[in-house]
């Protein structure tokens, strides 16, 4: 207590704020060991360290973060964070069931998943369906306002929590779309998000189309649905979309595999901490045979629906079309903890049919296309505005986007020159703003919207059209 004591006598803050910087590293070294270890006699020391430590923090840190999230929260945060794995993660109660019910892809709202931009929200995808695939929305839409009330700037979870509500009330969302703002009226109900599946013709045949977006635990019923569908239909190609899918739940993978795949026949396997190999195979449930096979797969198809691609492709030989995938060859345990809070934690690896492991290499095409997709292009983080003489990164992307709008633009490289500014402001004249040559925030959000109308609406789906080729 002397020491603290003379601390305060001195009233040095910096040296306060220093020591509290240490603690909070050694909060995490000395967690992610006590995690790890287990107990054993000389975590009982670690433990008791544990409580010392947070016991200072308790008493002296000064929170300067303005987080919302509790200081308890923020430790076991660290602590898993602390392993170094991007995958494992400590959860709160409130971040399990938004995760959950995401997984399981059935939410009351208006059927859309979106990012966040420095306008609003950018509609990556609408859900066929849902009310806003019925009210005219499309993908590469910018909600801008919601009720009348600007949402620029707000986090994800704010603007999810503005748009969605209960089944049957309305909402009112302003929208950007090519640059032109349009309003909708849209009535929330019950969306499912995870699949998504129909009868088309392509290349003068008829094929079943299955888009998968996560793999939830109704996931398999629903396909089979579509699969019967299929069936009746005497489609002899299918065509399942993968593109996009981050995963799920691993068990869902394996009934959609079992649907596939004949009995006997490895699925995938599993290998834990100690090397011990469970092997899973198809059961003599009823299966879906198809002549010809085809998934589209992109960077962005990982984890769960890898291990999908990965047992089609090396038990039934579907052919993966489009670009290799992200490489996702662990597996993830949530552990409920005693407050309703969730540890997911990296536990398994996954191994394909013929045993291969991916992590980190992805599966390789055998049909390689790349598409053109929003994850080309850097959107500007606008906090500045620029114009002619100037240099900044931002200057680039603006360059890049225009370039692909089609604007004859001289260079990329960051630079504000006569050049561009002559072709930004033929631009500006395009979508009505004002010609100053003058990039600034409200421009951006005209170019983005410009750029998201080309691809998602403009731009040929190259790897669905390259399964057309190879239907012929």
């Amino acid at each position: 207590m002397d020491y603290l004591e003379n601390k305060k006598k001195r009233r040095v803050k910096k040296d306060i704020i220093y020591i509290i910087a240490c603690v909070l590293c050694l909060v995490i070294g000395l967690l992610g060991g006590y995690f790890i270890h287990g107990n054993t006699s000389s975590d009982t020391n670690d433990a008791t360290i544990y409580d010392e430590v947070v016991s200072y923090i308790e008493e002296l840190y000064l929170d300067t973060t303005d987080s919302e999230t509790e200081i308890s929260e923020r430790i076991l945060s660290g602590m898993v964070s602390a392993l170094g794995d991007p995958f494992s993660s400590y959860m709160t109660s409130e971040e399990t069931e938004a995760l959950n019910t995401s997984i399981d892809g059935s939410v009351e709202g208006i059927g859309v998943s979106y990012t966040t931009v420095d306008a609003g929200a950018l509609i990556m995808h609408v859900y066929q369906d849902g009310p806003a695939s019925n009210a005219g929305l499309l993908d590469g839409d910018i909600i801008t306002h919601v009720e009348g009330t600007s949402i620029a700037g707000y986090s994800s979870d704010k603007i999810k929590n503005v748009i969605q509500g209960s089944s049957g009330t309305n909402v009112t969302l302003k929208v950007l779309r090519n640059g032109e703002s349009k309003e909708f009226t849209l009535t929330r109900e019950s969306v499912e998000t995870s699949v998504y599946g129909e009868v088309r013709r392509l290349s003068s045949q008829s094929v079943g189309y299955l888009q998968i977006t996560t793999f939830g635990s109704t996931s398999a019923e629903l396909i089979e649905v579509y699969l019967q569908e299929f069936v009746e239909a005497n489609v002899n190609a299918i065509i399942i979309d993968l593109r996009g899918n981050g995963g799920g739940y691993l068990n869902a993978v394996m009934d959609i595999l079992d649907l596939f795949i004949d009995e006997g026949e490895t699925l995938f396997s599993i290998a834990d901490v100690n090397n011990n190999t469970s092997v899973y195979q198809a059961s003599d449930r009823e299966k879906y045979h198809f002549d010809k096979g085809y998934i589209l797969v992109d960077s962005s198809t990982a984890s769960a629906s890898e291990v999908m691609s990965a047992g089609l492709k090396e038990n039934l030989n579907y052919q993966l079309v489009g670009e290799t995938t992200y490489g996702k060859g662990i597996v993830q345990t949530q552990i409920t903890l005693s407050d309703g809070s969730t540890l997911k934690l990296t536990t398994q690896k996954w191994l394909t049919p013929d045993g291969n492991w991916i992590q980190g290499e992805g599966l390789i095409p055998d049909v390689e296309v790349n598409d053109i997709t929003l994850s080309d292009f850097k959107i500007p983080d606008m906090s500045d505005s620029y114009q002619y003489d100037d240099v900044d990164d931002n200057i680039s992307y603006m360059q890049l986007m225009l370039k692909q709008l089609g604007y004859d633009i001289d260079r990329t490289d960051g630079y504000f020159s006569k050049d561009t500014e002559t072709v930004y402001k033929q631009f500006e004249n395009d979508y009505n703003l004002e010609v100053d040559g003058v990039f600034d925030e409200d421009d951006n959000a005209i170019l983005l919207s410009a750029l998201t109308y080309q691809i998602y609406q403009l731009e040929t789906d190259y790897s669905y059209e390259k399964v057309g080729e190879l239907l012929k």
